[in-house]
């Protein structure tokens, strides 16, 4: 399903926001956000549920199950983050080159939650000077087309690195 830019913007917010265990926003904004995708032409019962809480005064814990299931609906799932962290790493950047996961919030989370974990890659190295330490490389601040490309290219060193362990145990 096609959605609107903002939309798709919101539904990756939200996605991100899960990345790091706390969604923003209230109840009553998700349920807007529902309803909004109802008349994009989704059309589950989460959604419909969601939309119900449009003029609530819940909280946002209240409904995260909701949300939860509304972006699966979406196209836009939870990251399992119980997986590897290679496994999440290449999710995380698969989704920040898709434009399903924010830059920011994505990038934050290889460099700070799975740089460590996954022997800090020369690719996450890379990244964190694209984005922490631009000023001292180039004039100018990178480009989100260039960040996405070195999200693709962690998404394919995570995929090589998966693929040498399933090698390694056979």
């Amino acid at each position: 399903m096609e959605f609107s830019p903002e939309l798709r913007n919101r539904l990756a917010e939200l996605r991100g926001d899960l990345l790091w265990g706390r969604l923003s926003g209230t109840a009553p904004e998700a349920g807007w956000l529902a309803c909004e995708l109802i008349e994009a032409g989704l059309n589950c019962p989460a959604v419909w549920e969601l939309a119900g809480h449009a003029l609530s005064i819940g909280s946002m814990t209240e409904v995260e199950p909701l949300v939860r299931e509304v972006l699966v609906e979406s196209g836009f799932p939870p990251i399992d983050l119980q997986r590897t962290p290679w496994e999440v790493a290449r999710d995380v950047a698969r989704g920040i080159a898709e434009s399903t996961v924010p830059i920011a919030k994505g990038a934050d989370f290889l460099i700070f939650e799975l740089g460590d974990k996954c022997d800090r890659p020369k690719e996450i190295y890379l990244l964190q000077g694209m984005v922490d330490d631009w000023e001292d490389i180039r004039d100018t601040p990178p480009s989100d087309d260039e960040i996405r490309e070195q999200a693709r290219k962690i998404a394919d060193a995570a995929t090589d690195r998966l693929a040498a362990v399933v090698d390694q145990e056979s």
